[in-house]
C-alpha cells in the first residue's frame, strides 16, 4: 500500500473513542503515513510521547456575544480547519471517530472540498446518543453517505442496521492494542498505608500485606459502568474477604456519589480512588483481578489492556464484550447484571489461585491472536485502500 496523508478527527480526551484514534494515528504513521489530528487540544494520549509523522491541528475557538446562550459553533470551526488542513497539506482522506459531531464535520467537508471520509462508530453515538431525536436525523444521513464506515464490534454494527436505521454496509475491525506496551511486569506491586495508594518493588508490598488481594476497575465514571453498584458489590466481597481492595482509576460524573457510597457503607479502608493515571501497565501488572460492570459497552479497551497485562477479568455481557471475553475462557462473563452474581464471581476467583492464573494467561492470548495492533491496523489499511481506489 502506498503513503497516505490521513486527517484524524477526534475527541482528545481520555476516553476509548479519542485513545482508540489516537493510537491507531500513532500505529499508521509508524508504517509510514502521514497523520494530521484536526481536534480542540492536544490528545491526552499524545502528551507523553512524540511520534514522527504525527501533526495536531487545533480547531480555532472564539468568544462571541451572540454564542453566550449556545457556546460557539464548533462542528462549523472543525469543518473550515479539516478544510484548510486537506488543502494544505493535501490530505487523502478524513477519517472521522466517533460520529457526533465528527460525521458531519467531514461529510460537509466533503461537500465543500471533495475529500473523502470514514466514518468508525465507537458506541454510545449509536446505542443511545446518536438516537436522540435532537442529532439522530444527521448522524444517519452522515453515516449513510460516508464513502466508508467501520465499527468496533458486531454489536455496534447490529445496534446501527437496526436500531439507527442505517441501510449501508458497515465493517466491524475491533479495538486494539500494543501487545508490546500492554504485557506483564513482574516485581510490581500495588500497596496502600495510611491510605495512600501506591507501586514498589514486590517483596516490600507482599511483606505489608500478604494476604491483601487487590481489584482494580478503571473508566470515565459514567452511569453505565455502574461504579456505584460496584462499590455496593464489595461490600459483599468484604464480608467475605476483609483483605480484599477494590483501587478505582479514573474520574467523572458519577465520583461525588461513588465517594459518599463508600462512606455511607464503612468501605474507606478497602476501596481507594486513583484519579486519572497514565502508568496503567504498572498498575494493572499490580493487581489480581480487573473488574467491569457495565450495562453497555461497544469493545471496551481497557478489557484489552487488562487482558494483555495477563489480568484475569470478571465482566458483564454488556455490548460487544462476548465478542472480547469468551465467557470462561478468557475470563468471567456474569449471566446478567445482578450484584449478587457479581460478586460471588468475584469470590470464587479470589479463593481460587490456579483459575485466575489460568484466565490470565488465556486472556492475553485472546488479544495476542485477535486483537494485537499488528493484525487491526492493516484492517483499516484495507478499507482506506479500497475507497481511493475507487
Amino acid at each position: 500500500m502506498y503513503y497516505l496523508r490521513i486527517g484524524v478527527n477526534l475527541y482528545p480526551t481520555v476516553g476509548g473513542s479519542g485513545y482508540l484514534a489516537t493510537r491507531l494515528g500513532q500505529e499508521l504513521a509508524h508504517r509510514g503515513h502521514i497523520i494530521h489530528f484536526i481536534t480542540y487540544q492536544r490528545p491526552f494520549s499524545l502528551m507523553w510521547e512524540q511520534t514522527r509523522g504525527v501533526h495536531v491541528d487545533l480547531v480555532d475557538s472564539f468568544e462571541y456575544p451572540l454564542f453566550e446562550g449556545t457556546g460557539p459553533p464548533y462542528a462549523m470551526a472543525l469543518t473550515s480547519k479539516i478544510i484548510k488542513v486537506a488543502t494544505d497539506s493535501k490530505l487523502d482522506l478524513i477519517h472521522a471517530h466517533y460520529a457526533i459531531p465528527h460525521a458531519m464535520a467531514a461529510y460537509m467537508a466533503r461537500e465543500i472540498a471533495g475529500i473523502p471520509y470514514v466514518v468508525t462508530l465507537h458506541g454510545s453515538d449509536v446505542h443511545s446518543l446518536g438516537q436522540d431525536p435532537a442529532y439522530k436525523p444527521v448522524v444517519q444521513h452522515t453515516i449513510e453517505k460516508a464513502d466508508a464506515v467501520t465499527a468496533v464490534s458486531e454489536f455496534l454494527k447490529k445496534k446501527a442496521h437496526e436500531e439507527l436505521g442505517i441501510e449501508r454496509e458497515i465493517h466491524v475491525i475491533p479495538n486494539f492494542i500494543d501487545i508490546t506496551k500492554f504485557s506483564h511486569l513482574n516485581g510490581v506491586r500495588l500497596y496502600v498505608e495510611s491510605g495512600c495508594v501506591g507501586l514498589r518493588k514486590e517483596e516490600e508490598a507482599i511483606e505489608l500485606n500478604p494476604e491483601e488481594k487487590i481489584l482494580l476497575h478503571a473508566s470515565n465514571f459514567r452511569k453505565v459502568k455502574r461504579v456505584v453498584e460496584l462499590v455496593e458489590i464489595m461490600r459483599i466481597v468484604v464480608d467475605h474477604f476483609q483483605k480484599a481492595r477494590l483501587i478505582i482509576a479514573g474520574d467523572g460524573p458519577t465520583r461525588i456519589e461513588v465517594e459518599r457510597k463508600i462512606e455511607a457503607l464503612d468501605l474507606c479502608n478497602n476501596i481507594h480512588l486513583l484519579g486519572v493515571k497514565s502508568n496503567m501497565q504498572e498498575i494493572m501488572c499490580s493487581a489480581d483481578l480487573f473488574l467491569l460492570n457495565s450495562t453497555l459497552e461497544g469493545m471496551p479497551l481497557v478489557l484489552l489492556e487488562a487482558m494483555a497485562c495477563g489480568l484475569p477479568v470478571i465482566t458483564t455481557p454488556a455490548g460487544g464484550i462476548p465478542e472480547l471475553v469468551r465467557p470462561g475462557t478468557d475470563g468471567m462473563v456474569t449471566k446478567g447484571f445482578d450484584q449478587e452474581e457479581y460478586a460471588q464471581a468475584i469470590i470464587e476467583l479470589l479463593e481460587n489461585d490456579e483459575k485466575r492464573k489460568n484466565l490470565g494467561k488465556a486472556g492475553r492470548k485472546r488479544v495476542e491472536d485477535s486483537f494485537a495492533a499488528e493484525r487491526v491496523v492493516s484492517m483499516y489499511e484495507r478499507v482506506f485502500e479500497d475507497i481511493l481506489s475507487k
